[in-house]
């Protein structure tokens, strides 16, 4: 009897024990499936798949609270403190429980499988919601990190049937991983061939668009879209599409796929449209385009610009930072010539509906031709020495009138002068020099739309038609254009005038000849008018190339502001400023601007031998936008004070100004205040204006024969604060290069700061440059 009960007293205990056993795992197992739950819910994105990325969070939530029930109180303590020094916001909460039940279970004197999975599940929901911090994987790299010890020692702590079921579920993982991602490789392998040679198809279809062989390109294009089908159906197979459930090997697979479908699909609805799209047959022939094939480009236009949009947006949600290095780089290209293409292509659904009427489908226009010569610099370019005027009617382009502006549009005018409305700034500032009378001064502004609307009140007065925009060209300007006409001989000259010696004797050399020291003013009109009018005549009787070989012969020209063109009609401006036609003034939009203007006051052609420099040095405060601005604009005059014929370096306008000296009108352009001002060092004045929307200081300046002159202004002022230092800019037009360096110093209020930035302005009319700290 008293066995019995001794052995009874000893089995209650057992008992007990194991049905706290029995009580702990199933409070383990619910604190995993409530991880889990909760996991799933986390947005993580292991795969990219909505399911997939859902289960495997889940599952790796539920492994983590279920390890951490068995992994050392002192691991769990450091894991749970990681977690709340990577938590943000609300995540604190999870983090910071996790953290306290961490110290509880320390304090005990046995571990409690409970609270570590308490632990766990707490941990895990903050550690798979951490804010992303430095680089992408960042936060996974410090969770493997934080985890891997835990795992070490859960693993110490198991049975040894528990330790083989572990090494069992980790094989049978990573088999799985190895067998559903070896497609995947072995799809890659094969669809590379076919992805390089659709490239270079493609490529090739684009080379042949552009020198107009739409034929070729077709077929071009077809084999494209072969290859790239070929590519697209080996990658987006049903035997490669469980590797979406392996994580990185998943985003691999959709961006390989989804890039060759898109460029497949792409490409097939170009193979449709570019037919219809033969730019090579809108050739100008005879002075004649067809308009009807212009408006019938329309709608494939249109079409193929969706195709490009939707591609865009196709491979927009493509791209994932675990794309591995040479896909990344791959679809990067990609996206680039979509972006390239696209940009193409809504500039011919906006200019189809446009070119027609402005090459005269309703009713005849007229444009003036104003041929400027830096020679004699003026704000925007140079004087108009040369005029001309083009009547397009029904796609017929003709020269209907042509000739020197002085003195047949000068000795036109109304003997009080043209009238000009609606110009404040202009009267304002150039109403001294009475521009209404002499019409080759029109350009005295820097902003082309302001001179091109003078340009058109003042031509009607002059006797010539209700103009519909005018076309400014100057020496720089004409030689692209003799590049396509071939050398046109020019009476007077002992030479013809080609695309490569064109500057130089526009700029110089006709100034040298005999007739011109003879003749004054006469031979060099004739020179001006005959080089305009032989060079348009043979443009507007021949023929031209493709839209696209003659955008590539025009641009450097267009982007240095040496072609301009302005339309009276607001339906046509869109249009030109896609081209870069427009030539309109910056605005500062928020940043800073920076604008120099010489302009010659002796009457000369002095300008041909001054040279322009300018430099900024930059003090800025991002915080509050503060800009301290030192700007040195620098002169040097090349000009010889004897040799050169009185027309290159006498002043008329400027009596008691020696031969060879240049006498400029100086203007700078800023939205910032003047604070201090020296010529040569010494103090001086400048006087202060308003134009264009920013201040402009002033002063006359003398630049000796063979020397330099610096004018220095020392400027401040704010711009957007808490934005990088933007500054826009104007070039001005001229006779030699313009040199324009800035350099920018970061400040906070009390001194410099970290690397200067400094930056070299190109030849472009109109820049802009952000000074980013890197």
């Amino acid at each position: 009897m008293t066995d019995t009960i001794r052995q009874s007293a000893r089995a209650q205990p057992r008992h007990r024990q194991s049905r706290r056993r029995k009580t702990s795992a199933f409070t383990v197992l619910a604190l995993a499936a409530a991880a889990g739950i909760a996991g799933a819910a986390a947005g993580c994105h292991p795969t990219g798949t909505t399911f997939a990325d859902q289960l495997e969070a889940a599952v790796f939530a539920a492994l983590v609270t279920f390890v951490c029930s068995r992994a050392s109180r002192e691991t769990l303590l450091v894991f749970s403190a990681v977690t709340l020094v990577m938590s943000r916001s609300w995540l604190y909460i999870p983090a910071a429980a996790a953290l306290l039940v961490a110290f509880y279970s320390v304090s005990l004197p046995h571990s409690r499988r409970r609270l570590g999975a308490l632990v766990g599940a707490l941990g895990v929901e903050a550690l798979l919601r951490w804010p992303p911090i430095a680089f992408h994987g960042s936060t996974a790299a410090v969770a493997g990190a934080v985890l891997i010890p835990v795992l070490v020692s859960a693993y110490q702590r198991m049975s040894t049937a528990e330790r083989r079921r572990a090494k069992e579920i980790l094989t049978l993982t990573g088999t799985a991983v190895v067998v559903l991602s070896i497609p995947v490789l072995i799809a890659a392998a094969l669809a590379r061939t076919d992805i390089s040679a659709g490239q270079s198809a493609a490529q090739a279809a684009l080379g042949e668009m552009s020198n107009g062989n739409s034929a070729l390109a077709t077929t071009q294009l077809r084999a494209a879209t072969a290859e790239f089908g070929n590519a697209s159906s080996k990658l987006g197979s049903w035997w490669t599409s469980l590797a979406n459930l392996v994580p990185v090997v998943a985003q691999q697979r959709r961006a390989l796929a989804g890039g060759t479908v898109t460029a497949r699909t792409l490409i097939a609805a170009a193979v449709r449209e570019v037919p219809s799209l033969d730019y090579h047959q809108l050739n100008y022939h005879k002075g004649q385009v067809d308009l009807a094939r212009i408006i019938a480009m329309l709608g494939p236009a249109q079409i193929l610009d969706r195709s490009l949009f939707q591609a865009q947006a196709r491979l927009t949600a493509i791209p994932s930072p675990w794309l591995v290095g040479p896909i990344q780089s791959r679809l990067s290209t990609f996206e680039r010539k979509l972006g390239q293409a696209k940009a193409s292509a809504d500039l011919a659904v906006e200019a189809i509906p446009v070119v027609p009427s402005m090459l005269g489908s309703d009713r005849p226009r007229h444009y003036f031709v104003a041929f400027v010569t830096p020679s004699e610099s003026r704000g925007l370019d140079g004087i108009v020495g040369a005029y001309g005027e083009l009547t397009a009617a029904n796609g017929h382009v003709s020269l209907t009138r042509s000739g020197p502006v002085s003195p047949d549009l000068d000795s036109a005018l109304p003997l009080s002068g043209g009238s000009l409305t609606g110009l404040p700034d202009f009267m304002a500032r150039y109403g001294q020099f009475s521009p209404g009378s002499y019409f080759q001064d029109v350009t005295f502004s820097p902003d082309f739309p302001t001179v091109a609307e003078v340009i058109s009140q003042l031509y009607p007065q002059a006797g010539g038609d209700q103009i519909d925009g005018v076309l400014m060209v100057d020496p720089y300007g004409i030689a692209p254009l003799l590049s396509i006409t071939g050398p046109i001989a020019i009476p007077g000259l002992s030479q013809p005038l080609t695309s490569k010696n064109a500057p130089e004797i526009l700029l110089k050399g006709q100034y040298l000849t005999e007739g011109a020291i003879s003749t004054g003013n006469t031979a060099r009109h004739d020179l001006l008018q005959d080089a305009l009018h032989l060079t348009f005549q043979r443009l507007v009787n021949g023929s031209l190339p493709a839209p696209r070989v003659l955008s590539r012969a025009l641009d450097p020209s267009v982007l240095a502001g040496r072609i301009a063109l302005w339309s009276v009609h607001p339906e046509d401006g869109p249009l030109l400023q896609a081209l870069h036609l427009g030539d309109a003034f910056p605005k500062p939009h928020g940043g800073d601007l920076l604008a120099v203007s010489a302009q010659n006051a002796g009457a000369n052609k002095i300008d041909a031998y001054l040279h322009q420099s300018t430099l900024d040095h930059v003090l800025f405060d991002p915080a509050t936008g503060a800009v301290k601005a030192t700007v040195t604009v620098s002169l040097r005059n090349d000009a010889p004070a004897s040799g050169l014929p009185p027309i290159v370096i006498a002043n008329p306008d400027a009596p008691g100004t020696p031969p060879g000296a240049n006498y400029d009108w100086l203007s700078v352009y800023t939205p910032l205040a003047l604070k201090h001002v020296t010529l040569d060092g010494a103090s001086t004045t400048l006087s202060v204006g308003h134009e264009l929307g920013v201040t402009v200081y002033s002063r006359w300046v003398l630049v000796p024969s063979k020397a330099t002159t610096k004018l220095t202004l020392s400027l401040t002022g704010t711009t957007t604060p808490g934005s990088p230092y933007v500054l826009h800019l104007r070039m001005q037009p001229s006779a030699n290069p313009v040199m324009f360096h800035a350099t920018v110093a970061l400040t906070n209020g009390h001194g410099s700061r970290g690397p200067q930035m400094s930056w070299t302005a190109g030849p472009s009319v109109d820049q802009s440059h952000v000074f980013q700290d890197r």
